[in-house]
């Protein structure tokens, strides 16, 4: 798992490449809670996410509350149609903020 951040000032991008799976989990975690506490606005870029597990679902719950209680926004973008496929099934199409 690749992570790239780009700093716009008041907020983030993060691009991310490979695969969020319990194995990169734990760094990918503490990566996206640290950005959550810096920005307002937080972008996680999927592009080059080739694959979503139940352990990066959490993670994304767990950035999305974050974001929320600190009056911030985090918003997913370049969602593959795989990926969108597990948010749809899992009901995190409605909850978060995919464009």
């Amino acid at each position: 798992m690749t992570i790239n951040l780009i700093d716009n000032g008041t907020s983030g991008e993060l691009l991310l490449e490979g695969r969020l799976d319990s194995a990169t989990a734990p760094e990918t975690e503490e990566i996206v809670m640290q950005t959550t506490e810096k920005y307002e606005e937080l972008t996680l870029n999927m592009k080059d996410l080739a694959y979503l597990s139940s352990a990066g679902l959490r993670i994304l719950k767990k950035a999305h509350v974050a974001m929320k209680k600190k009056g911030g926004n985090l918003i997913l973008t370049n969602v593959n149609d795989m990926i969108n496929e597990v948010f749809e099934m899992t009901g995190f199409a409605g909850i978060l903020d995919i464009r």
